[in-house]
């Protein structure tokens, strides 16, 4: 494993993470009632008028946890929920069809029987926010944890976490490392389809701005700008620039130390050779 990532590092000693542009509806399309979406991160979400007069549809398409649709009412009050856990609401006229694809499509009635079903398209993500690959690989991390890993081109993997058969997280990997952090448990996909992985060794989600020492004696400061988290790691081959989990984890590292840091600001750090321990404040 720790070969693999000396072999990523010829071509890549520092990694960040990328994020998908950000669309907002206009404010004319708002104030006619017709459908506004936004999208950033992985994440695509589209408010649709419902067939019930006055109440509205929030679709909302993840990559980490695939598409769902929630029934608000006038108030605004969560009525329904389908998702991957329930695709099919036949009482509130509502289903998914490709919760988990690429391309899924959201359907309501107002009324069952062989009344016909209105389709609305979920929001579509970026290539680099979809599995479009080979699978190649399906790894255990344990007894509920599963992660598929998919190959798309020579230097360019996905994987999709899996918990109790729930997609829980994806990362994508290509020309830079990507990562998820779910649990107690950190993963790291590589672009070349490595992959390392442990439990533990990271701080709460909102950690206190400041520097932290990881296990062997590197550093990582973290910063907050424009309400988003970033960290720069010191270690004894000098200090990187600082990189930005905006929406979705960075990543950092070289020849024996890996950091990951999430969108929340937890801070997750591996140390080869060393014990794993949670990084240690030291101050601002």
């Amino acid at each position: 494993m720790r070969t693999a990532l000396r072999t990523t590092l010829t071509f890549l000693a520092l990694v960040g993470t990328a994020t998908a542009s950000v669309v907002t509806a206009t404010a004319a399309g708002a104030a006619t009632g017709a459908a506004s979406s936004t999208s950033s991160a992985c994440v695509a979400t589209k408010t649709i008028p419902s067939v019930f007069g006055g109440w509205k549809v929030k679709l909302v398409n993840s990559a980490d946890s695939g598409a769902s649709a929630k029934l608000l009412d006038e108030r605004g009050h969560v009525v329904s929920t389908v998702d991957q856990s329930r695709t099919v609401d036949s009482a509130n006229g509502l289903r998914i069809t490709g919760v988990l694809s690429a391309k899924p499509v959201f359907g309501q009635r107002s009324e069952g029987g062989s009344t016909p079903w209105k389709s609305t398209a979920f929001p579509v993500l970026s290539a680099d926010c979809t599995q479009s690959g080979k699978l190649v690989r399906t790894m255990r991390l344990d007894s509920r944890t599963s992660a598929q890993i998919f190959k798309v081109s020579a230097s360019h993997y996905q994987a999709r976490v899996y918990q109790s058969g729930k997609l829980v997280r994806f990362i994508d990997a290509h020309g830079r490392a990507g990562a998820a952090l779910f649990g107690s448990r950190t993963l790291v996909l590589n672009p070349d389809g490595t992959t390392v992985t442990w439990t533990g060794a990271k701080t709460a989600a909102n950690p206190r701005l400041g520097r932290y020492k990881l296990a062997n004696g590197a550093v990582v400061k973290i910063v907050k700008r424009a309400g988003v988290y970033g960290a720069q790691l010191t270690t004894g081959h000098g200090t990187f620039p600082v990189e930005y989990a905006k929406g979705r984890p960075s990543v950092q590292q070289d020849d024996v130390t890996l950091v990951v840091l999430g969108a929340d600001g937890t801070l997750s750090g591996y140390v080869y050779g060393k014990a794993q321990k949670p990084p240690v404040y030291l101050g601002a």
